[in-house]
């Protein structure tokens, strides 16, 4: 594990274990990876996409090309542009070339990774190309819940930042 993504103060799972949860050891293999994604996840579902958009990249710059984790947070980062494209300027080509990106880098990603129902949000990028209006009230799920964003997911964005 690289020393850059650790941090023994980032909680388990709420419920399960997820691909990237160390049971046996009660942490995660990268413990930044999952803060940065409970973050993304909470700010997506209040939405807040350009928020969400900076956790997952902020956090993708601290891994290789073609490691599941940068793929997954890559395709974490296209999903909150698309949203953003979508929501925020009604620009659903843009948003269908995002979510078309985002499902290429998840290709080999196990579906449960660090807790997101990964293959919910594929159906739903799937699903959105043809009908754009499923993404009204959707949700990204994170250890089998909806959790929106509470004002500590605010300050780790603004916290990017500086």
């Amino acid at each position: 594990m690289d020393e850059h993504t650790s941090d023994p103060s980032v909680p388990g799972p709420a419920r399960g274990d997820p691909t990237g949860w160390r049971s046996r050891e009660g942490r995660w293999e990268h413990d930044t990876l999952r803060r940065a994604t409970v973050h993304g996840v909470r700010l997506y579902n209040s939405g807040e996409y350009h928020e969400s958009h900076d956790c997952f990249e902020d956090e993708w710059y601290n891994y290789g090309r073609g490691s599941t984790e940068s793929k997954f947070l890559h395709g974490m980062v296209q999903v909150a542009a698309g949203a953003y494209k979508h929501f925020d300027f009604e620009d659903d080509a843009g948003m269908r070339s995002l979510f078309g990106t985002a499902l290429q880098y998840f290709h080999g990603v196990p579906n449960d990774f660090y807790g997101v129902d990964l293959l919910e949000v594929r159906t739903t990028l799937t699903n959105a190309f043809e009908d754009p209006t499923v993404l009204h009230g959707w949700t990204i799920p994170l250890d089998g819940g909806h959790p929106e964003a509470r004002e500590v997911d605010f300050a780790y964005a603004r916290s990017l930042e500086e």
